[in-house]
C-alpha cells in the first residue's frame, strides 16, 4: 500500500464520493431530493481529494 493513500484526507474522501454517486445515481431518475443530497456528498469529498493531493504534492516537494 502506497504511503499517501493513509492520509486522512484520502480516507474521508473516497466514501464520500462513492455515497454521493451513488445519491446521484437515484437522483437522476427523478427524485430531487436524492440529487441535492448528492451534491453535498460529492463535494466535500471532491474538496478533501483535492486537499489531500496538494498536501501530497507539497510534502513530495520538500522531501526533494
Amino acid at each position: 500500500m502506497l504511503r499517501f493513500s493513509k492520509s486522512p484526507f484520502y480516507l474521508v474522501s473516497v466514501p464520500l464520493i462513492a455515497m454521493g454517486a451513488a445519491f446521484a445515481a437515484v437522483g437522476v431518475s427523478g427524485q430531487s431530493a436524492f440529487g441535492w443530497t448528492a451534491a453535498g456528498l460529492l463535494m466535500p469529498g471532491a474538496v478533501l481529494l483535492i486537499c489531500g493531493a496538494l498536501r501530497h504534492r507539497r510534502q513530495q516537494q520538500s522531501r526533494h
